[in-house]
């Protein structure tokens, strides 16, 4: 591990680049760059740093992206404001043909403000990417589900809804009956195309927003961000496997195969699920992505301060660059 981490994506300590998926591959990374001649969303080498361009950003100053990888599609929410995430765009591009398609955007009130809606970036699982987006007063919250293949976007929910996120064919999103109350999940089936029961490791989940499955394993954080809840079988309720020393809070949860990743308000983690063991990835803070692959690409945090500092970006493999033995980091 210490060897990966010594080894920095070339030119990323130089250009910020801002990752938001990760190819099976493990060879190509997918995000948001600053580099000199071109500002938007793009796919680098991890080998070499090349960049591929994707869709630049119309105004380099404010724009901002975040989105997810879902197999050959590559979807994000671009962003058009410094001072508001609420106003966005949804875009789709064909990472086998490079078609580029727009999916969608925030909807606003009677006065030209959109309206607020849970910032997450969108879900995206092979031809299918869903998102949440505000569309009335009092915290109204529609999902929106997109077809790739066709364009299609459907309106399956609408009320106090909070992001969706897949889980093998179901849809899944946390309602609460009225602001401030509790949320609880909701699954809708991609085949069916009607609300089904949840499976047994996710019908315990309450009061949290912050759930990654790859459609086997699941992983969420209780309501105060300071335990982590595991289960590997779809059909078991998941047991607390972290609780994090008083004072620090999760701030991020991502999981590939193999590989369980967080993020705290200390430093960036990687777990192997094969083994659970585990180990601190970054200095301080940071973040990491993962795939569909082993492979877990690993932002460090920025090293100084001012618009757009660079972050240097290690491609590791939890089933490979684990310790033998269980570290706490």
């Amino acid at each position: 591990m210490a060897a990966a981490l010594a080894r920095a994506v070339p030119g990323s300590r130089r250009e910020e680049f801002v990752p938001f998926g990760l190819a099976a591959s493990g060879l190509t990374g997918f995000g948001s760059v600053w580099a000199p001649g071109f500002v938007g969303v793009a796919a680098i080498s991890l080998r070499t740093g090349a960049l591929r361009p994707v869709m630049r950003f119309r105004d380099p100053a404010a724009d901002q992206a975040d989105g997810a990888l879902g197999g050959r599609w590559l979807v994000w929410e671009q962003t058009h404001s410094l001072q508001s995430l609420d106003g966005f765009t949804v875009y789709g591009w064909d990472s086998a043909t490079g078609r580029l398609v727009r999916l969608g955007q925030s909807l606003t009130s009677p006065d030209g403000t959109p309206w607020p809606s849970p910032w997450h970036p969108p879900a995206v699982s092979g031809d299918f990417a869903a998102w949440a987006q505000g569309y009335g007063p009092r915290g109204l919250v529609q999902i929106r589900l997109a077809d790739l293949r066709t364009g299609r976007v459907t309106v399956i929910a609408r009320g106090h809804l909070q992001a969706p996120f897949f889980d093998a064919g179901l849809l899944v999103w946390p309602q609460s009956a009225r602001p401030g109350t509790l949320t609880t999940l909701r699954a809708y089936s991609l085949r069916t195309g009607t609300l089904v029961p949840l499976p047994p490791a996710l019908r315990p989940i309450a009061g949290t927003d912050v759930v990654a499955t790859d459609g086997t394993r699941t992983a969420y954080l209780n309501p105060a961000l300071t335990g982590l809840y595991y289960s590997a079988n779809p059909d078991r309720r998941a047991r607390l496997v972290l609780r994090l020393p008083a004072g620090d809070e999760f701030t991020a949860l991502a999981m590939g195969p193999g590989a369980l990743a967080w993020t705290t308000t200390a430093a960036t983690f990687v777990a192997s699920t094969r083994t659970g063991r585990y180990t601190q990835v970054t200095p301080a803070y940071g973040f990491a992505v993962t795939g569909r692959g082993p492979a877990v690409l690993v932002a460090d945090a920025p090293t100084a301060k001012g618009p757009h500092p660079s972050l240097a970006l290690h491609v590791v493999d939890a089933r490979r660059d684990l310790p033998a033995a269980p570290c706490t980091g």
